[in-house]
Parts: C-alpha cells; sequence; structure tokens
C-alpha cells in the first residue's frame, strides 16, 4: 500500500513539474522571462537563444579559416 502511495505522489510530482505551462524561464536564475523580443535576463543577464538567428562572428571565422591556395 505504501509503494502505491509513493508511486502516486512522485508521478504526481513529475507531472507538476514538467507540466508548468508559465512561460520561459532564465535557465541560470529560473526568473520568468518578462518581453520575449529582449534578448537578456534583467536579473542576471543570460542571453537568451533566438531561434532563426546565426552568430555572425563565428560565420566569418570559419570562412577566414579555409584553405587559400
Amino acid at each position: 500500500m505504501y509503494y502505491t502511495l509513493f508511486a502516486v505522489l512522485l508521478l504526481f510530482v513529475v507531472a507538476l513539474k514538467y507540466l508548468q505551462t508559465n512561460g520561459e524561464r532564465c535557465p541560470q536564475c529560473q526568473t520568468s522571462r518578462e518581453d520575449a523580443e529582449y534578448p537578456l535576463c534583467p536579473d542576471c543577464g543570460w542571453i537568451y537563444e533566438v531561434p532563426g538567428e546565426e552568430d555572425e562572428d563565428y560565420e566569418q571565422a570559419e570562412e577566414e579559416e579555409g584553405l587559400h591556395f
């Protein structure tokens, strides 16, 4: 009987953790993201990834490393 109660409690806790729909949070400080357009966390300065936006500096570095004959 105790195993059943423990299993139900465990499933309930896991469901609450993964089914939260209160928006995106900062992975570093867990602060709720207020403005989806602003790329920085207001508390810790974490830079959110913006889908579809590439790092321009990284692309330039790859081009410069190419073989030159």
